[in-house]
């Protein structure tokens, strides 16, 4: 009996942890067949600047930074579908769970955010940046040139309205002095540099790359600590390859 009893507390462990959050995820494809149901609502979450900079037709805009978010967020009608993105699905993730919680049914997230919208060409509504935004922009020719370097190169790609991205900023800017002219660091704004972003398939930042002579030497998704980009420099610095 006992034994039977531990396996039903297991199975319903299992099945309580199976169930949908309350929202789903859904890739670019999936997210675009749904908007073109023309049923809810479409809500971007993202900054004024970014939204200003492109957003996907007929998108409501609501800041994910503001004081007052979550109270304008639950003012959304639940008898509609909530479609929600950002730029790379984190943000609004955390809306739609938040909703979820408060009991919409009906909410569905671009899970990698408008970088895979962008990757699968689907169409967005394009604004002129702000001059804040244009900081860093790279265009595919000119990061070849830069990767080609015989000198060893860290690029940075980065999002202003990343938190992650902009604790990584003091380090880098420290790591650039610190190794100067062995090492090169380039930063690479992927809010503006739409063509490179879709070329090197990039869904998420912070990013770091390291190239020397055109080849990749290494990559890491997310943050990084000192000690770990100090290791990694000076295993590439080192090597005479390729």
């Amino acid at each position: 009996m006992t034994k039977l009893l531990t396996i039903i507390f297991i199975m319903l462990w299992t099945t309580a942890f199976a169930q949908e959050p309350g929202f789903k995820q859904v890739n670019a494809q999936a997210f675009y067949k749904l908007l073109t149901s023309g049923k809810g609502m479409i809500l971007d979450v993202r900054t004024k600047s970014e939204f200003d900079n492109e957003h996907i037709a007929n998108s409501q805009y609501l800041n994910f930074y503001a004081l007052d978010f979550k109270k304008k967020l639950l003012m959304l009608p639940k008898d509609e579908a909530i479609y929600l993105y950002c730029t790379t699905g984190y943000r609004s993730e955390k809306a739609a769970k938040y909703l979820a919680k408060n009991g919409y049914k009906k909410v569905y997230n671009l899970e990698h955010g408008i970088l895979e919208w962008n990757l699968e060409n689907l169409p967005v509504i394009e604004g002129e940046p702000s001059a804040k935004l244009m900081a860093d922009k790279v265009n595919p020719d000119l990061f070849k040139q830069i990767i080609s370097s015989d000198t060893l190169v860290l690029i940075d790609f980065y999002a202003t309205w990343c938190g992650p991205c902009r604790k990584m900023m003091p380090l880098i800017d420290s790591i650039r002095t610190q190794y100067h002219p062995a090492l090169t660091v380039f930063k690479v704004n992927v809010d503006v540099s739409k063509k490179l972003i879709k070329q090197e398939k990039i869904i998420g930042v912070p990013l770091f790359r390291m190239y020397r002579k055109g080849v990749l030497l290494f990559e890491k998704d997310g943050m990084m600590s000192r000690k770990e980009l100090e290791e990694t420099i000076e295993k590439y610095l080192s090597s005479k390859m390729p």
